[in-house]
């Protein structure tokens, strides 16, 4: 929902307010080949005929960096600014190697050639091509909006405009670090800070082995219990940026999606939900002060295949399951009876429930969505296309991988394998015919999306990919404006908080990483960073708030729960010791890993502080520090035993 002042704002001028929402600029960049020159290698030759003929294969092979090669001379014009840049063919290479990891529909570069050429027919054959693709490319307002595109041009440092124009892109701001699996899902709640964290074991590997350990053998008491997958709930500090961890329990099965239900009378015993791979639900009760509870099985609710969506009904305490096995189940938490089991024609892949008009939307993997009355009986309304038509777009159906929804605008989102579609959800009256009604289509994708979310303040389409990467899409031109690397393994889940212009994003890569929007509030942290010197576009929530050195007490209880620096677990995988470090910065954290619990080594005991430091902290004041530190090198000075480290280790 927007808040009092965004909603004036956009009932005064709706498309000003989004426009000026959305995230990137809009550059008018334009670059093409003039001409190129060949370039001879200035390095000595020798006379023997050797290294005559090793230089003349070093001039020949394009993998070489060295030998005779082609610059090409690039003519850039910007807001009245022109200037030229000069680049080699692998320059251009490896700009389009990152672009296609990151965005979508990618224009395609002339091919490398393996034995390099200099024929004039051939080096202008290839400057039209060039041509072609830069044309194509400085089109794209994603592409031009690209940090590595504009300084490949040298934009920046052209364009003065562009150095004193107000950040407009995605500012992570935290960092929650799952340092055991990767998350598979979550679930926020703002208003009461929980963030329910799910998490399983993505490497087959891994799940082969812990399958095969758990196997009892005959000598043995009883079966191993090692756990693959992990519930965790974290509750974030009021009016700050940090998640602390309540409870984690763990599973043996894989874990799929997470729900957390808040009841109204009492919002203490909520409880936590989670759908396994053996067909049940695994529930936890809101436990405040432990750190392992006892994890338990909802009874009565048990699937014959993996559970793969949940749902949750807050008002009515109602949770709603579905599996592969096309059971669709209502059951009553608060008396944990069964009400409704329902039969789906395909499995469904993803579940939203609106509170606000009572309905539950099943995604299934035909690419349809079905609409259910949850107050009458869990009747179906209707199908979301009523048919599937595959002949308009030569497309075949595909299972639902993202769905979204927004009571306020009456707007539904889907993301298939071979696009993405814009729904408009309509009802007759209280109680009558739903339908819906295509407004937009993007595509022509090259990645699959494995999530999506609406932005109804800009009028956006956040889409998730299997490569990390987010792209944004604007309603308005149902064409890419924004994209960025996210996270270095599969978007599994996103959350957008729309009165807030906050996004929550979940991964493989054992991260959840919340960004900041174009906003008023954005607006004024990039204003402190810039006056700071600080660059908006590479900035870090460590660069935001002073970094404290933490205790040795601290590194040692770090190795359960942890704030976690935001790229230290990051770049560590969360399984090095590096990430296992608390900080005084926004960016949450995680807990390490069995083996990287036992990785971490404590620093050495320190013997009892003396009489001047009652805090222990190994340091005194003035001249008593001096004194005391000069006294014991006296005494240690040219005795090597061991005697004075009796005692250290109790």
């Amino acid at each position: 929902m927007l808040s009092r002042e965004q909603s004036a704002t956009a009932m005064a001028s709706p498309s000003e307010s989004a426009s000026s929402l959305k995230v990137g600029q809009s550059i008018s960049f334009t670059a093409s080949v003039e001409r190129y020159e060949i370039m001879h290698d200035t390095e000595t030759v020798g006379t023997g005929g050797v290294a005559q003929l090793k230089q003349a294969l070093k001039a020949r092979i394009s993998l070489a960096s060295t030998g005779q090669h082609v610059q090409w001379l690039v003519s850039c014009r910007c807001e009245g600014q022109v200037w030229s840049v000069s680049k080699r063919f692998s320059e251009f290479a490896a700009l389009h190697d990152l672009l296609c990891r990151r965005l979508v529909c990618m224009p395609q570069l002339p091919s490398k050639s393996a034995v390099r050429q200099f024929a004039p027919e051939y080096l202008e054959a290839r400057r039209s091509q060039l041509n072609v693709y830069l044309q194509d490319l400085c089109s794209r307002r994603d592409a031009v909006n690209c940090i590595e595109l504009q300084g490949f041009f040298d934009l920046a440092d052209n364009v003065p405009s562009l150095r004193r124009s107000a950040f407009s892109g995605v500012l992570q701001v935290a960092e929650v670090q799952e340092g055991n699996f990767g998350i598979t899902d979550f679930d926020y709640d703002p208003n009461r800070g929980y963030l329910l964290l799910g998490s399983s074991e993505r490497s087959v590997l891994s799940r082969v082995d812990t399958k095969i350990t758990n196997i009892k053998l005959p000598w043995e008491p009883n079966a191993p219990d090692i756990p693959s997958s992990q519930l965790s709930l974290w509750r974030q500090e009021e009016g700050d940026l940090k998640f602390q961890m309540h409870f984690r329990v763990r599973f043996s099965h894989a874990m799929g999606p997470v729900a957390l239900l808040q009841r109204p009378s009492t919002p203490s015993k909520g409880l936590c939900f989670c759908g396994l791979s053996d067909g049940t639900v695994g529930m936890s009760k809101i436990v405040r002060d432990s750190t392992d509870v006892k994890g338990e099985i909802l009874p009565l609710l048990r699937h014959t295949a993996a559970v793969c969506a949940l749902a949750v009904d807050e008002e009515c305490c109602i949770l709603f399951t579905a599996s592969k096995d096309r059971q669709l189940f209502v059951f009553d938490t608060m008396h944990s009876s069964l009400q409704h089991q329902l039969t789906t024609p395909t499995a469904t892949t993803r579940m939203k429930y609106s509170s606000h008009q009572k309905r539950l939307y099943c995604g299934l993997a035909a690419g349809t969505v079905l609409v259910y009355d949850a107050t009458a009986d869990m009747q179906q309304l209707c199908t979301i296309p009523d048919r599937v038509d595959t002949t308009q777009l030569n497309l075949q159906p595909s299972k639902i991988a993202g769905l979204d929804l927004d009571d306020g605008s009456s707007t539904m989102v889907t993301a298939t394998p071979t696009g993405i579609a814009l729904w408009v959800v309509k009802a007759a009256t209280a109680g009558g015919s739903v339908w819906g009604r295509k407004s937009g289509t993007i595509i022509g994708m090259s990645g699959k999306p494995t999530c999506t979310a609406w932005l109804t303040s800009s009028r956006e389409i956040l889409v998730g990919f299997a490569t990390g990467s987010i792209v944004i899409y604007d309603v308005d031109t149902l064409a890419p404006s924004y994209a960025w690397d996210a996270h270095t393994d599969v978007v599994t889940s996103m959350m957008w908080l729309d009165e807030s212009r906050r996004l929550l994003t979940a991964s493989g890569d054992k991260s959840l990483k919340i960004w900041d929007f174009p906003s008023e509030r954005q607006a004024r942290h990039v204003a402190e960073l810039t006056a700071r010197g600080d660059d908006p576009n590479r900035c870090t929530t460590s660069s935001m708030i002073p970094k404290r050195k933490p205790t040795g007490e601290e590194a040692i209880a770090s190795a359960g729960s942890f704030i976690s620096d935001m790229f230290g677990s990051l770049t560590g995988g969360g399984s090095k010791a590096s990430g296992a470090q608390p900080s005084e910065t926004p960016a949450t954290g995680g807990y390490p890993s069995e083996s990287a619990a036992s990785a971490i080594r404590p620093p050495p005991p320190m013997p009892r502080p003396p009489p001047g430091d009652p805090l222990g902290s190994g340091q005194l004041v003035g001249q008593a520090a001096s004194s005391s530190t000069n006294a014991v090198a006296q005494r240690n000075s040219g005795n090597d035993s061991d005697d004075d480290l009796a005692g250290w280790d109790q």
